[in-house]
């Protein structure tokens, strides 16, 4: 008979506390893992910006940034240092220009094989992301692409290619769509002359070929000239109608009749019925003759069938500037460009009229053929067309066939030319797009790309990993240390290749110290935080002062209609009784009476009541004057002040400083709970230039002196084993780019 495990009740209860702690493990333990990679992102944040800070400071300093993190704390702390000692000697001054001193250091190397291999091998492969073409001049350019495209022609020209050329050995890459590349120029050109584009090249290559043939004849030619007898044919023309282009040719019509010149009463009688009639008559001359008129007379039949002859004079000059507008307007329309000539323009305006009751209209693409045969082109011929066509040449298709001498040191080639675009971009941010590099092997044509010096930059990091054995993330320091390496490698006299030691002497870093920099310092590196404290604090209810009234109490409360008398000898106040009531403020009042100026038969009354409107006083309002005579009736006065406002406890002193202030009604102390924020000092520390996760250094990048960034070590995410079944994952905590943190975008 079995045995049931089941049944033992200390084995289920084993169980159940083994399920229980993995359940309770799964909910706990990814929140400790969570947990601590956001502190560790957030100190990682914390320290880049604690980076930024310093630089800021450094820069105060020495008017530099540096991308070395060691140098960066040592002159902050150091000018500290030196002012917190000059503040307690009274005979030493630590102001104005001085001098840091930096460590010399001492690095080992090994300028091994391995290390030359990998030197040229990272060269070589940034060389070539630069697109290096041989240097040549524009005829020679047009030639070699002339003879490519006769031999493309022929057939089976295509991938890696070898000519000879002026007695220059070439090697390049001939594109299976050859073809499109070497038509790409004529087309670019055919944009440029006339502002137009179409994808058919018996339109284009005439066109070109006869501006680039004049301006060969002629290096002088300049201005507008016609260009006639280019065609033997018809040329294509694609276009589409829009769908409100029948719209559009009465709108653009409207911009006729404002050349138009009227008698102003014709033009006040008629209104647009003359303008209308006008546009209608030139719109017709215009298609019959082959001259505009200079004036029109129109006919004008009124109501009672009197025919009217009324002038219309015509601007003439400005019309065929109107009409020259339309034209290519519609046009633009109809092609997306701009008209190439007033003919086609018109032919192709003509034919979409037409088809406008076509079925499909604005759907699909038409096309028509036109007889350019007798057709003049008037060309702007500037100056700089040779210029710009060996522009495009070079950017349509040179570039991308790839043209190099076929006996070239790329190993050589790749360092000079790397090197020599890495020291212009450092002096010079705008070296960029297609330059010319002269080396010693060949002139050739670069394409400096925008992530160059990212790229170099990241290719010394791993040269001097391989030369050193070590890491560094200052690329400054890196290129340096390379330069020195290589130098002392080429110099014959000595024998410099394995292990060896590379000496950097000490060095001063010369800044100018400020009075305030200790201020500066502590209010820099502080961590503020926010804290709620319990205050006491009073609430004053106070009147400024208006000025007195004249009141007297001699009359009967009995007769009053809008009192009535309550027990107690009391009367209760109605203001339903009055004629009329207006507000009224006095200082002569309890903490909770209103008072009320009361406008009744002949008199005007001050009552002063609670909020059951029982009446705590009242007398009847006189001017001062009134009862100056009579010593039998006893005058009043009552302190009549503004409405009522609040004061908190520090602005009590204020209003009590003022002429016109009348007095305090009231005063209300309360427990307020403020928001103050502390501030925590502390030191600029190696460690705030080290990643928490990694603790490698920040990578810091200067370029043109004033753009700073700060970024973290971490490239892709780092897994880390924990709790044996879970894993904690660090990525990149961002970046600070002149000053904006990528993590508040």
């Amino acid at each position: 008979m079995s045995k049931d495990v089941l049944a033992n009740h200390r084995i289920n209860t084993i169980i159940i506390l083994v399920l229980l702690v993995l359940f309770v493990s799964v909910i706990y333990l990814p929140k400790t893992i969570w947990d601590y990679e956001a502190e560790l992102r957030d100190d990682a944040r914390f320290r880049m910006n604690t980076v930024g800070l310093a630089e800021k400071l450094h820069y105060q300093l020495s008017k530099a940034y540096t991308t070395d993190t060691e140098q960066l704390v040592l002159v902050v702390n150091s000018v500290r240092d030196s002012m917190l000692a000059a503040a307690a000697d009274t005979n030493y001054s630590f102001y104005g220009p001085q001098r840091v001193a930096l460590p010399p250091k001492s690095v080992s190397v090994n300028y091994s094989a391995e290390y030359i291999e990998l030197y040229n091998k990272l060269h070589v492969e940034l060389f070539e992301k630069l697109e290096p073409n041989h240097f040549m001049e524009a005829p020679a350019i047009s030639q070699l692409l002339d003879t490519v495209k006769f031999l493309f022609d022929q057939g089976n020209y295509v991938g890696e290619q070898t000519l000879e050329l002026d007695s220059i050995a070439l090697s390049f890459n001939v594109s299976e769509k050859y073809d499109i590349l070497y038509q790409n120029i004529k087309t670019s050109m055919f944009n440029a002359l006339t502002g137009s584009y179409t994808k058919y090249p018996n339109f284009s290559n005439p066109l070109v070929d006869g501006v680039m043939d004049s301006l060969a004849k002629n290096p002088e030619l300049d201005g507008r000239v016609e260009f006639d007898s280019l065609y033997d044919g018809s040329v294509r023309v694609d276009f589409i109608i829009p769908l409100k282009f029948e719209e559009n040719l009465q709108k653009t019509l409207l911009a006729f009749k404002k050349n138009f010149v009227m008698d102003s009463y014709d033009s006040a009688t008629y209104g647009d019925t003359l303008y209308d009639m006008a546009l209608e008559s030139f719109l017709a001359a215009n298609d019959t003759l082959d001259v505009i008129p200079s004036a029109l007379t129109l006919m004008y039949s009124d109501t009672s069938e009197e025919v009217i002859e009324i002038p219309v004079e015509i601007k003439t000059e400005d019309m065929d500037v109107a009409l020259d507008k339309r034209r290519n307007t519609l046009y633009t329309m109809l092609t997306g460009y701009s008209e190439p000539n007033a003919y086609i323009a018109e032919h192709i305006i003509a034919v979409a009229m037409d088809s406008l009751d076509s079925p499909g209209v604005g759907l699909d693409s038409i096309h028509v053929d036109i007889d350019l045969s007798d057709v003049a082109f008037t060309i702007n011929v500037h100056r700089n067309i040779s210029e710009y066509y060996h522009k495009v040449s070079l950017e349509q298709a040179y570039y991308k066939t790839h043209v190099n001498l076929s006996e070239i040191d790329w190993e050589k080639a790749a360092v000079e030319v790397v090197e020599y675009v890495a020291s212009r971009l450092i002096k010079k941010s705008d070296y960029k797009k297609w330059q010319i590099v002269e080396a010693e092997t060949d002139t050739l044509y670069v394409n400096v790309f925008d992530e160059f010096l990212r790229d170099y930059d990241d290719m010394n990091l791993a040269l001097y990993e391989q030369l050193t054995g070590e890491f560094t993330n200052i690329h400054d320091y890196a290129r340096e240390l390379i330069g020195t390496a290589e130098h002392l490698a080429s110099v014959d006299s000595l024998e410099w290749s394995g292990q060896q030691t590379i000496e950097f002497p000490a060095d001063t870093v010369l800044v100018d110290v400020f009075p305030t920099f200790l201020a500066e310092y502590d209010t820099t590196f502080t961590i503020a935080r926010d804290t709620v404290v319990q205050i006491d604090d009073s609430t004053f209810n106070g009147v400024f002062y208006r000025g007195k009234i004249a009141v007297t109490q001699d009359f009967s409360l009995d007769t009053l209609a809008f009192l009535t008398a309550v027990e107690n000898s009391n009367y209760k106040y109605d203001f339903n009784g009055t004629d009329s009531v207006k507000s009224l403020n006095v200082m002569e009042k309890s903490d909770t009476a209103r008072v009320e100026k009361i406008f009744y038969g002949m008199e005007t009354y001050v009552m002063i009541f609670g909020e059951d409107s029982l009446m705590e006083n009242m007398f009847v309002l006189h001017e001062p004057w009134a009862y100056s005579d009579s010593d039998s009736i006893q005058i009043d006065s009552l302190n009549v002040v503004s409405d009522e406002f609040v004061a908190g406890d520090t602005e009590k002193d204020l209003f009590m400083s003022k002429d016109s202030f009348g007095g305090w009604i009231d005063t209300v102390v309360n427990k307020k709970y403020v928001k103050k924020q502390l501030y925590a000092r502390y030191a600029l520390t190696k460690e705030h230039t080290q990643c928490p996760v990694t603790e490698l250094p920040y990578r810091i990048t200067v370029r043109n002196n004033v753009n700073l960034s700060i970024e973290s070590p971490i490239e892709r995410p780092i897994e880390t084993n924990r709790y044996l079944f879970f894993t904690q994952i660090d990525s990149s905590h961002g970046s600070i780019v002149d000053g904006e943190m990528s993590w508040v975008k």
